[in-house]
């Protein structure tokens, strides 16, 4: 076959290798045919020769699938809301299987690792919510786009977990918060120096964050929580005067204001979160790296 691009020869069928990315990592595909001009170099692959390199490549993709935990496992069935039964009818296995796979009494085989794997890439915000290197990804890539000046803490979370498909119920067992407190933090209910410092550093390694990020959110939730002092009543639509409402009406009053510092370019604080905090948190994140060291 001439050359395409000077035609100056033809083809000759070489072996070389392919560099592919694969869940975000480079990988190399060693002898892959390929169809090289002898004159200018030119590469080109036949249509057989495509098909060979996406099986590799396929191959490749589905070895690399990490083996989930038994805590991912157990995860996994909160984050779909299944019962034991539930979730062994769709994997069509018997349940005396994944619960053992739960108790990490034996190791899930590698296919039936990859049926899992297929199942969790069809849940929103399940790969992110389960692998620390999806949500790692995924968290890089919006923290430019929600980070702020005028971003208060709650707003942050709340629009990380939009943005993510996050599970909030992940988030309270990684930073060690029950899911009232949760609520609480998206509304900026909680003074920011009564959040736990190691809460609070906690916050920063699991949404990968830093200390001026960390800084900013509270100082920007710091100037919503004490301009709440002086918000009398707010009408929210409910069908109910249970909790439910009021937990609406304490997110209502907390986006308006939100919204009312955004628009004014900020709302004015009489004071900021003190230093004095900061570098607590400072102190538990170094004690958190070395221990990992």
């Amino acid at each position: 076959m001439i050359c395409t691009y000077c035609f100056e020869d033809n083809y000759k069928t070489v072996k070389t290798e392919l560099e592919v990315t694969i869940n975000g990592v480079q990988r190399v595909l060693s002898d892959i045919a390929c169809e090289v001009c002898p004159s200018c170099g030119d590469t080109t692959y036949t249509h057989e020769q495509s098909l060979e390199v996406d099986k590799k490549r396929i191959a490749l993709e589905f070895g690399l699938k990490p083996l989930v935990t038994p805590a991912q496992l157990k995860n996994l069935r909160r984050i779909l809301d299944m019962k034991l039964d539930d979730i062994c009818d769709v994997l069509h296995i018997g349940k005396n299987t994944y619960g053992r796979w739960e108790r990490g009494e034996v190791e899930i085989t590698p296919s039936m690792n990859l049926l899992v794997h297929n199942l969790i890439e069809k849940v929103p915000g399940a790969a992110v919510s389960l692998f620390v290197s999806e949500r790692n990804v995924a968290l890089e890539k919006v923290n430019a786009r929600i980070l702020g000046p005028e971003t208060t803490f709650g707003e942050y979370i709340r629009k990380a977990i939009e943005a993510t498909k996050l599970f909030p119920a992940i988030i309270c067992d990684s930073v060690g918060v029950a899911p009232a407190e949760l609520t609480k933090l998206q509304n900026n209910e909680v003074e920011p120096e009564k959040i736990p410092v190691d809460v609070a550093a906690k916050f920063i390694l699991f949404f990968r964050l830093n200390i001026d990020n960390l800084r900013n959110l509270l100082n920007n939730a710091l100037g919503i929580f004490e301009m709440k002092s002086s918000v009398t009543a707010v009408h929210a639509r409910s069908t109910s005067y249970d909790g439910k409402a009021a937990t609406i009406q304490d997110s209502t009053v907390n986006k308006i204001l939100e919204k009312l510092a955004q628009k004014k370019g900020g709302l004015p604080t009489k004071r900021n979160v003190s230093e004095d905090y900061l570098a607590k948190v400072k102190l538990v994140l170094s004690q958190r790296n070395s221990t990992v060291e």
